[in-house]
């Protein structure tokens, strides 16, 4: 089986690479937790990630009595 080479017009390749850098470089801030928008209501990504881990978990795992269930 022989792969089909793929030409691009000279005017497109660039704007194709472009938007491939953008796309990736959004997605990394998201995974990072590095996106902030001024409209932005809800976290994402590891913003979402990272408030849930030191928010929420952290709130259960000290509500946790180490000794509740020990006897003497």
């Amino acid at each position: 089986m022989q792969m089909e080479e793929v030409h691009l017009d000279d005017d497109k390749g660039p704007m194709i690479l472009n938007l491939i850098n953008s796309f990736l470089n959004t997605y990394g801030d998201k995974i990072e937790g590095r996106f902030v928008k001024e409209i932005a209501v809800e976290c994402q990504g590891g913003s979402r990630i990272n408030y849930i881990f030191h928010e929420i978990f952290n709130k259960v795992i000290t509500s946790i009595d180490p000794f509740e269930y020990l006897t003497d």
